[in-house]
C-alpha cells in the first residue's frame, strides 16, 4: 500500500528558542512512535525578541531531553528561524503557544492568517515544558480522533484539560510507583489498560495537569513524574474507572 503523504504541523513562537522547539521535538517523538503521518517543524515570530538567547536552543530543553531518553540532535542543533508566508502556506495545522503574545505578531506580519492558528497559552518563562507535552499529546490524540479543540480560543491562567469520556462500561486499571532505575526520581504508573494509543494520550495529558507535573506515555503505560498514586487514584475515579492498587 502507498504510504500515506506527511502532513505538517507549525508552532509558532517568538524566538524559536523555547517553546516551539519543545513541542516541535516532542511531538516528532510521539507521532514517530505512533507512525503517524505527521511531521512537526518550529519558527519564531520575531527572533528580533530574541537577541539575548545563548546557542542554537534553550539548555533547560537539552537537559530535559537528555533525562527521557529522547534523541533529537538535528532539532537541537539548528539555529531559530523565522517564519516564511511559505512556512504557513506549508503547513496543514498551525498552533501558536500564546495567544496573547502571537495573535498582535501574527496580526502585524501575517494578517491573513492571524484567525487561521490554534492558539494555546503557554508563557514563555521555566517550568512550562510539562504543559506544552500536555497540549501537545492533546493535538495528537485530536488529529487521530479527527476531533476538533473543544474550546474557543480564549486566554486563561492555564490551558484547559483535554477532554477524557467517562467510559460507558466500567475499566479497571492498575495504578503502581516504579524508582528502580531511576536514580531517586520515581514515577506513578497506569498499567494494564485497554485504552487505545489516543484514549492514553488523552487521559495521560489530564493527568498531568491534574498533578502539575510532567509524564510521558510509554509501551502502553502512563507515567507521571513524582508519587502521585493518591491524586491520580482519586481523579481516576472521578472519572468512572475502577481502581487497583498495585505494589505499597
Amino acid at each position: 500500500m502507498p504510504k500515506p503523504t506527511e502532513k505538517i504541523v507549525l508552532f509558532l513562537c517568538t524566538g524559536n528558542y523555547y517553546r516551539s522547539r519543545f513541542a516541535e521535538i516532542m511531538f516528532n517523538n510521539v507521532a514517530g512512535k505512533m507512525g503517524l503521518p505527521w511531521k512537526a517543524t518550529s519558527r519564531g515570530l520575531a527572533l528580533d525578541c530574541g537577541a539575548h538567547h545563548i546557542g542554537p536552543i534553550a539548555k533547560s530543553i537539552v537537559d530535559e531531553l537528555k533525562a527521557r531518553g529522547i534523541q533529537a540532535d538535528d532539532a537541537i542543533t539548528r539555529l531559530p528561524q523565522a517564519v516564511t508566508a511559505n512556512d504557513l502556506e506549508a503547513a496543514d495545522r498551525i498552533v501558536a503557544l500564546r495567544e496573547m503574545e502571537h495573535r498582535p505578531l501574527l496580526q502585524q506580519r501575517f494578517p491573513a492568517w492571524a484567525d487561521k492558528v490554534e492558539y494555546w497559552d503557554v508563557h514563555d518563562e521555566d517550568h512550562v515544558l510539562g504543559l506544552i507535552e500536555s497540549e501537545v499529546m492533546g493535538l495528537i490524540a485530536r488529529l487521530v480522533s479527527g476531533g476538533e479543540r473543544q474550546v474557543p480560543p480564549v486566554l486563561s491562567a492555564l490551558p484547559p484539560a483535554p477532554v477524557v469520556n467517562k467510559p460507558t462500561k466500567q475499566i479497571t486499571l492498575k495504578v503502581g510507583r516504579e524508582i528502580a532505575g531511576r536514580k531517586g526520581k520515581g514515577v506513578t504508573t497506569v498499567f494494564d489498560t485497554p485504552l487505545s494509543e489516543a484514549e492514553l494520550l488523552n487521559l495521560a495529558a489530564q493527568l498531568k495537569q491534574k498533578c502539575g507535573t510532567g509524564g510521558t506515555v510509554k509501551d502502553g503505560r502512563i507515567e507521571i513524574q513524582g508519587d502521585q498514586r493518591e491524586r491520580i487514584v482519586a481523579e481516576l475515579e472521578k472519572l468512572g474507572y475502577k481502581v487497583k492498587r498495585a505494589g505499597g
